[in-house]
């Protein structure tokens, strides 16, 4: 049962109402697949790569320099499916491939309905192969504002990884959330040895929003499919004996 004088979400911000929109239960494997709902949607997106030649002169080659992905939903029926507005659920994803290193990023969704979601994160990735790599970005979030019903929720949120390679056998990583109202969201540490046929990772996560506190200990064979190829922590770890016995 409710908690006492509680007050029902309204539709627009219920997460399982938006979870329908966004057709989370479109697919059969998808997570929530009980959920049911009539509704009509027509989704439109269109992907866009610009391309360019870096290297050498003698050894060209192509690459996406901008890819820019946009999409949009389109409603039918408005004023049953999308509080009146014919189009929501607005989205796009930017990356600037400035070099072969440094990408920007950029990505957001937005809806056009009264107190409906924007969202935009933008941020930077360098990358120094094999040492380490390092992420910087801006998270907003303005959310709804409704007097005596919901409080307004907006988030101005710096975020920053990164992660070294100190020697050959072991690696370190972090995370920083910082809300720039003077809040701290929450942080990570990761410590990783690098054996020949296993990774063993130790970790502390202190998640401050919520009072919790975890601590993981994680052991995996080298080449599993989790390592994406041997990336640990947005570092690439070459191949066992790649470099010689190690």
């Amino acid at each position: 049962p409710a908690p006492p004088n509680s007050v029902p979400v309204p539709a627009k911000w219920d997460p399982r109402y938006y979870a329908i929109r966004s057709g989370l239960g479109s697919s059969v494997t998808s997570a929530s697949p009980e959920l049911l709902q009539s509704l009509t949607a027509i989704r439109l997106n269109m992907r866009q790569r610009w391309q360019t030649k870096r290297g050498p002169l003698v050894s060209r080659h192509i690459i996406d320099w901008i890819t820019f992905d946009t999409g949009v939903s389109v409603f039918p029926q408005a004023n049953r499916d999308d509080f009146g507005q014919v189009f929501g659920l607005a989205n796009y994803n930017f990356n600037w491939h400035v070099g072969d290193r440094t990408t920007l990023v950029s990505s957001g969704i937005f809806d056009f309905f009264q107190g409906g979601q924007k969202l935009v994160t933008v941020g930077a990735f360098l990358n120094r192969p094999p040492r380490g790599s390092l992420y910087v970005g801006f998270h907003s979030l303005n959310g709804p504002v409704v007097p005596n019903v919901l409080t307004p929720f907006n988030n101005q949120v710096l975020l920053t990884t990164y992660s070294y390679r100190m020697s050959p056998k072991w690696m370190s990583g972090a995370g920083l959330s910082y809300n720039l109202a003077g809040k701290n969201i929450g942080e990570n540490l990761t410590l990783t040895r690098i054996g020949e046929s296993f990774l063993v990772s130790m970790g502390v996560t202190a998640d401050v929003s919520k009072n919790n506190f975890s601590f993981s200990f994680m052991v995996e064979p080298r080449f599993m499919p989790r390592t994406m190829l041997g990336r640990v922590g947005g570092a690439q770890i070459p191949i066992a004996g790649q470099n010689g016995l190690e």
